[in-house]
């Protein structure tokens, strides 16, 4: 990735396409398992799984779980990439 930016639209885009919301819905400070995103472990594996395929970056189950919101996502992916 070119530079924090492109991380940060680039894992909206797949929080976007996976969860089938709009990036108008959410931004950095809303949870996985709020109301808007309604995300289940299954959905968050599948966005690590396509983040590990479109960026490189690789997150461990434990990893994962810790992860509370596309914000903590695309700063766990930008400090690794």
């Amino acid at each position: 990735m070119a530079d924090s930016q492109d991380t940060t639209d680039h894992i909206e885009g797949i929080v976007e396409e996976r969860l089938r919301v709009d990036t108008g819905d959410f931004d950095a400070e809303t949870p996985f398992d709020g109301e808007t995103l309604d995300a289940d472990s299954l959905d968050l594996v599948e966005i690590a799984e396509a983040i590990e395929a479109d960026v490189g970056v690789h997150i461990p189950d434990e990893d994962l779980e810790e992860l509370e919101t596309v914000g903590d996502l695309t700063a766990y992916v930008t400090e690794r990439t």
